[in-house]
């Protein structure tokens, strides 16, 4: 379970592998289902996080996201809010939804594969997308500003720095990406 303060609001956001796209004997009910993939079959669905608003310990809002691509996995970077949005990596998109209603502003695929969190860098006013495959800018309006990969999936790190992403894939191998421009930079 993810659990992050947005002023008076509480967000909580776990995973809900039960839940079944257009099954009646659901365990949880949600106010919103957001199918992120255009193929809404259960068999393509491998991430379901289930996002909750609290306010005073009172329930607000719900919704589920269901997303396909690879699996991904609640965590400290899986969400971080900005503004008055939630902005959640489940998939291989990055989603924002308002607080406290959680409907969806936009949803952006940041990876081919997977997103394995999301960072903010407030200097340049944008989103950082830890993808599988590739490290992504994306806008606050949720726009793909660049995508850039390396010779391997992005598994051991990711470090946002002032003016660059510091990344090192599976063979190790290190990679610094400036944030302005996606292109490879020195370290």
């Amino acid at each position: 379970m993810l659990e992050l303060i947005a002023g008076k609001y509480r967000v909580t956001i776990v995973n809900d592998p039960t839940h079944i796209v257009g099954s009646a004997d659901n365990v949880h009910s949600y106010d919103h289902e957001y199918h992120l993939d255009d193929a809404r079959a259960e068999c393509a669905v491998t991430s379901r996080y289930a996002l909750s608003i609290f306010a005073d310990n009172e329930l607000i809002a719900t919704c589920i996201l269901l997303a396909g691509g690879g699996a991904s996995g609640i965590h400290e970077h899986s969400a971080l809010i900005h503004a008055e949005s939630c902005v959640v990596a489940v998939g291989p998109y990055l989603v924002s939804l308002t607080i406290p209603t959680l409907e969806l502003q936009w949803t952006t695929q940041s990876d081919s594969a997977t997103c394995f969190g999301v960072y903010h860098s407030e200097t340049h006013h944008c989103f950082i997308s830890h993808g599988e495959l590739e490290i992504a800018r994306v806008s606050y309006d949720g726009q793909l500003v660049w995508q850039s990969g390396g010779a391997d999936i992005f598994t051991n790190g990711i470090t946002i720095r002032e003016d660059c992403v510091h990344v090192v894939d599976f063979n190790d191998v290190e990679y610094t990406f400036d944030i302005d421009t996606g292109r490879e930079c020195a370290a």
